[in-house]
């Protein structure tokens, strides 16, 4: 996508922080490039401005930076977190908003406010904070469904893949709970071109 001049700096920034991201995790790569395609298609979908969507897609890479605070021993831990294990993974949030809140520069507020509010849920559930539902920013709202598909299709060290059966199984499970329910829809109902678009 074409960028203007006046924000080459803040997408140079936020390069330069998802190369941190995968510096920190190099097996993490693949993961982002998916995310954020995802989130661009997404959004187009939503009928964003192309502003808007540039702005997204440059930002849904740093969704997890708040993860280079963390222990990689942990993040790759292949068998079930007990209680303190879990506490610390969710510090991600707030580590990550801290690495990023305070720029001046449009992509960097808003992959804080992505790296804050991702793991919120639409029914209050979710974390640091229990927002629920218009509470939590849309591209939150986005980058949490690109971000859960994504990662459902993949191998990690604590899972297996799934079918992509099995995600949209999924995906309509949490819909309503986990994510807002218009744009869980819309993102189903247009899959395929989405994924052709993302690929």
């Amino acid at each position: 996508m074409r960028n203007s001049k006046s924000n080459l700096p803040e997408i140079e920034m936020a390069i330069r922080l998802r190369k941190v991201c995968e510096a920190h995790d190099p097996n993490i790569a693949s993961h982002l490039n998916n995310v954020a395609r995802y989130s661009r298609e997404i959004a187009r979908h939503v009928g964003l401005p192309e502003g808007k969507i540039r702005q997204i897609c440059h930002a849904a890479p740093l969704h997890d930076i708040g993860k280079i605070g963390l222990r990689r021993t942990l993040l790759e831990k292949p068998g079930a977190l007990d209680a303190d294990e879990m506490m610390t993974i969710q510090s991600h949030t707030q580590i990550g908003y801290d690495i990023l809140a305070g720029s001046p520069w449009p992509t960097i507020q808003c992959a804080a406010a992505i790296a804050w509010s991702h793991h919120e849920n639409w029914d209050g559930s979710g974390y640091p904070n229990g927002l629920r539902g218009e509470e939590i920013p849309l591209e939150a709202h986005i980058v949490a469904v690109a971000d859960v598909f994504e990662a459902l299709l993949s191998t990690r060290a604590y899972k297996s893949a799934w079918s992509q059966d099995q995600v949209i199984a999924e995906m309509k499970r949490l819909r309503g709970v986990k994510f807002e329910p218009a744009l869980t829809n819309l993102f189903l109902e247009n899959l395929p071109q989405i994924c052709t678009r993302a690929a």
